[in-house]
């Protein structure tokens, strides 16, 4: 049985796995039928069942899953559960940027109206990308996990600020800048806030 934290790439990948395995032995099987050899088909039985059962488990978690739009739910196809595996993974990722970035203060006091706001325009996205609409949830993945996006380049210059090219610093800048204003910029850049 699958718990709502096994719900990833991976548990989709090893479905897909079983499910490849599962025709290889069918296909064995209806072999030796065919060459009038004696089978067990109780194994193959058993594999069946079991994999059935692992579908319709993860379908019944995805239907429930709080990371997916309603629309997004109805996985019942080993395609539609990878795919909802994935979304699952990519948004819990937006989520754990978007945590971080809620921790982030600056030590200047003259900064405080400006981190507030900014915490507010991050409640508002997090709110978006864990309650909303699917189109919502789309736009807020971008807003977070896009590769010009100020959330992704904002938490980039306090999560590793080394790793990024002068022309990636610049240009983080300057969206930081204009999205949630100089206060944040220059207190992210200068390490005062963390």
């Amino acid at each position: 049985m699958y718990s709502p934290q096994d719900l990833s790439p991976q548990t989709a990948e090893n479905l897909q796995q079983r499910i490849q395995a599962l025709a290889s032995l069918m296909s064995q099987v209806a072999e030796s039928l065919h060459q009038g050899e004696p089978v067990e088909l109780q194994h193959l039985a058993n594999e069946i069942e079991s994999v059935q059962a692992t579908v319709q488990n993860l379908s019944k978690q995805l239907e429930e899953h709080p990371l997916l739009a309603d629309s997004e739910r109805e996985a019942t196809c080993l395609n539609d559960i990878i795919e909802s595996c994935k979304l699952i993974n990519t948004r819990q990722r937006a989520i754990d940027q978007l945590k971080r970035l809620q921790l982030v203060k600056s030590f200047d006091a003259a900064d405080q109206e400006s981190f507030e706001q900014l915490q507010s325009q991050l409640e508002m996205i997090f709110h978006r990308l864990t309650t909303g609409t699917l189109e919502q949830r789309q736009q807020a993945m971008q807003n977070v996990l896009g590769e010009d996006a100020a959330v992704q380049m904002l938490y980039e210059l306090i999560d590793r600020p080394e790793d990024l090219s002068d022309e990636r610093w610049a240009k983080a800048q300057a969206m930081i800048t204009d999205t949630f204003g100089r206060s944040v910029a220059i207190a992210v850049i200068r390490g005062r806030a963390r």
